[in-house]
């Protein structure tokens, strides 16, 4: 393998999910640039969610130099296809332990290795020594102290030590990237897997350059990396999405949970990804120009307060249904006359996954 400088934050082949493939095997992508409002047709995932050296450690050796790049391509890249063919396979429910922890390792790493932090931070850092360049003496020297290193130059090599710094802040994220990410996984060993296939061709999931997204079960909000009642979701293609959900709704450690969603879920989990993004919304050719389109439609007064009603009551109603599962049984009287009673309303009559819940019962003789 070359050394490579072009690196990939979002594996290409991650993104080729969602990608015409072309001549050579290049594959293309609609890019939605969210700073100056511009779609970018097929444009190759070759040149896009890349940095030059983000992941290039600062050493002599080729070998050390570019260690981690190679650790990604090797660990993560060519074994995400591996990861998404079992994830997507509707047959398969249920992986064994190996595979569980490299589904959380593999997936969990487009949280982990994404430039977001580091860029923040490198952010926060200039705006503190532009401030301090407002305290620059007669002599043209600034006094300063950042997270208790005191530092004094000349204001003329103020570039000089903003670069000088933030390479060493590059350095700390790539340390402390790997620990976190490796924690992280072990943590959410006893987690729900459920994967959601969208019944609605015409409903396409996107995607973009920050794809897991991290928030509270109940506030919708990141509340911290360790938040027990956490949601971690990604995209996967056009049509599944990957839902990780709280260890303690844990019901059986290695189960992966098969469910169907439709155009109504589609507008809420497009809208996390787009709030996601740190710029770039990427998609299937048209699927931009579709995902707005459904976005349009769902915020006309009128169809927005319709959908919130019928969210709001699906999704109460959809914890009452899971804590009398959890509690009675799936066999249940009382399940099943709360399944026949929300079937009955009209926001439910249609649910997809309630109506194979009633399939399943009926096969059951019951």
């Amino acid at each position: 393998m070359s050394n490579p400088i072009k690196q990939h934050y979002i594996p290409r082949s991650y993104l080729k999910n969602f990608a015409v493939e072309g001549r050579k095997r290049n594959h293309f992508v609609d890019v939605y640039k969210m700073d100056n409002d511009m779609l970018l047709e097929q444009i190759s995932t070759k040149d896009i969610c890349f940095e030059k050296n983000i992941y290039t450690i600062p050493a002599e050796s080729d070998e050390i130099k570019y260690a981690l790049e190679k650790h990604y391509a090797e660990n993560v890249d060519s074994e995400f296809p591996k990861v998404y063919k079992l994830l997507i396979d509707e047959k398969l429910l249920a992986v064994t332990q190996e595979q569980k922890i490299q589904i959380l390792y593999v997936c969990l790493s487009l949280y982990f290795r994404t430039p977001r932090i580091l860029n923040h931070q490198k952010s926060f850092n200039n705006q503190i020594f532009d401030t301090a360049s407002h305290t620059v003496n007669k002599e043209g020297i600034i006094k300063m102290n950042l997270y208790g290193e005191k530092m004094e130059f000349h204001i003329d090599d103020i570039e000089v030590v903003k670069k000088e710094y933030n390479e060493r802040a590059r350095t700390v994220f790539l340390v402390n990237h790997l620990e976190q990410w490796g924690s992280f996984v072990q943590f959410k060993y006893d987690c729900t897997i459920n994967v959601i296939k969208i019944n609605d061709t015409n409903a396409p999931i996107i995607t973009c350059d920050n794809p897991v997204s991290i928030r509270h079960f109940e506030t919708n909000k990141f509340q911290g990396l360790y938040d027990p009642k956490a949601v971690i979701t990604l995209p996967l293609d056009r049509s599944h999405y990957l839902e990780i959900h709280p260890n303690d709704y844990a019901d059986g450690q290695t189960r992966i949970n098969r469910l169907t969603q439709d155009r109504d879920y589609v507008f809420t989990t497009n809208g996390v990804t787009q709030q996601n993004a740190e710029n770039l919304l990427v998609s299937y050719k048209g699927d931009i120009d579709k995902h707005f389109d459904i976005q349009n439609h769902y915020e006309n007064p009128e169809n927005g307060e319709e959908f919130l009603k019928k969210a709001q009551y699906r999704v109460e109603q959809a914890l009452v249904l899971f804590d009398i599962l959890k509690k009675k049984g799936f066999d249940s009287k009382e399940f099943i006359g709360k399944l026949k009673e929300l079937l009955e309303h009209p926001y439910c009559k249609n649910d997809i996954q309630m109506l194979k819940y009633k399939k399943v019962l009926s096969k059951m003789g019951k």
